[in-house]
């Protein structure tokens, strides 16, 4: 868990317009959470970074992430929680997560 904003820089390529297209998310929601949204769930395994947060229409998103050097990430994919993710995510921001 991240007490403090991290300095990270994001880089989208064709494939990650795509992957977003085709799970009806629009890129700026994709930019706020990974830039506004807080509280915000992290979990950093390996080089793959998942971010859960609030889109612009406060509706959860969950956007992953390849971390291609320190610091910087490849947008792979985002998508619209469902069902129980959505009451699990809940419960975790509500704990304060950022």
């Amino acid at each position: 868990m991240y007490t403090h904003p991290v300095d990270e820089e994001y880089r989208w390529d064709d494939d990650s317009y795509e992957a977003l297209a085709v799970n009806k998310v629009a890129w700026q929601d994709v930019v706020y959470v990974l830039r506004y949204a807080h509280p915000k769930i992290r979990q950093h395994i390996g080089s793959i970074l998942r971010i859960i947060g609030r889109g612009r229409d406060a509706q959860l998103l969950a956007v992953t992430l390849i971390e291609e050097s320190d610091d910087q990430y490849l947008v792979v994919t985002a998508r619209h929680l469902t069902g129980d993710e959505i009451t699990d995510a809940e419960v975790l921001l509500n704990r304060g997560a950022s």
